[in-house]
Formats: C-alpha cells, sequence, structure tokens
C-alpha cells in the first residue's frame, strides 16, 4: 500500500471531519478486496484450469507447427545451387 506524506511548513492539513470519514467507509469494498487478494493465493495452477489448459494446449500446438514448418524449409535445396565435386 502505497503511503503519500505531507510535509510543510504549516504543518499538516486540517483533520477530516466525521461526514467525510464516513463518506469514504465501505465495508463492502474492504470485504471484496480481501476475498479477491485471498482467493489469488489460493487460485488453481493453470494445468488444473480447463480454459487455460487448451489454451496452452493450443499454443503448444502452433509453435510446434510454425517450427516444423520452418524446419522444412531449410531442408529443401534451393534450385541452382547444387554443389559440384
Amino acid at each position: 500500500m502505497k503511503h503519500r506524506y505531507r510535509i510543510t511548513p504549516e504543518g499538516a492539513g486540517p483533520e477530516p471531519t466525521d461526514a467525510e470519514l464516513l463518506r469514504y467507509r465501505d465495508h463492502g469494498k474492504l470485504i471484496y478486496s480481501y476475498q479477491r487478494a485471498r482467493d489469488a493465493i489460493h487460485r488453481k495452477p493453470l494445468y488444473r484450469d480447463p480454459k487455460a489448459f487448451l489454451i496452452l494446449i493450443i499454443i503448444a500446438l502452433v509453435a510446434w507447427l510454425v517450427s516444423r514448418s520452418a524446419d522444412d524449409r531449410t531442408e529443401e535445396p534451393v534450385p541452382g545451387m547444387e554443389q559440384q565435386p
């Protein structure tokens, strides 16, 4: 959490009133933030999440296909560039 400190020659600013404090108090948002942070720690790994696992498989398949096509291009001889003994 980021803290902001104000250092001025006049000292600290005026204290907020009770009405201002009540305006910023939101228990629902606090509980939601806490639960979200707590659940982020205990989230399922990617390989156990079906959607994420499918995306990982698709990425791996595309990478494999690209590498095979790159290998196939390098193995083809270029016409007119045969080696002569």
